[in-house]
């Protein structure tokens, strides 16, 4: 089983869709970076999905940070950068067949890069009407059957620092098998 990057959570198995809760963009940027370590460590395919307002150079002065040659895995197309908007929205319009896609096809990508499962990290930032969430959550809980036939594993972050709902919170974590919450000891997930 893949190693998970985060203390208090050994492994991951493959087909894993996890969510997971942030309250500043540093904590993001801790959590993924450490998460996508481990992934880029045991030579996965990992793809890191930039919530605004998260910059392409913070990312990257986070993992080198941690010790990684950012430049030399993105040459290598090991490591894979995406902002937000590019990944999930055409326009200003939430594309989910276009996402679905995207999703489905990470795993043909990494075994046509000598790569042989994907891991991915990433959250679409804050929320800006009832009708987007819903169908963010209509992409997630597909996302989640698409993760679970191919070797991947999925971190999904959300923002819960301007006083998420708990309805909100619910409904993230409905469409997600486990989520990784912070414990005095790391994390866990429930």
């Amino acid at each position: 089983m893949p190693a998970s990057g985060l203390r208090g959570i050994h492994d991951i198995p493959l087909g894993s869709h996890l969510c997971t809760f942030y309250r500043q963009p540093k904590e993001f940027l801790r959590v993924t970076a450490s998460f996508l370590k481990a992934g880029l460590t045991d030579h996965e395919l990992c793809v890191w999905i930039l919530p605004p307002p998260i910059t392409l150079q913070q990312a990257i002065d986070e993992l080198s940070h941690h010790g990684l040659d950012v430049p030399g895995l993105q040459a290598r197309k090991q490591l894979q950068i995406w902002s937000a908007h590019d990944c999930w929205f055409s326009t200003s319009t939430f594309d989910e067949e276009g996402a679905l896609s995207r999703l489905a096809s990470l795993s043909a990508m990494a075994r046509r890069l000598g790569y042989a499962s994907v891991r991915a990290a990433g959250g679409p930032g804050p929320f800006l009407s009832d009708g987007r969430r819903q169908a963010f959550m209509s992409y997630e809980h597909q996302a989640t059957d698409i993760i679970a036939k191919h070797p991947c594993i999925g971190l999904c972050c959300y923002l819960s620092a301007q006083g998420l709902p708990a309805t909100d919170m619910f409904d993230i974590m409905s469409t997600h098998p486990k989520a990784l919450l912070r414990t005095h000891d790391g994390w866990a997930t429930v």
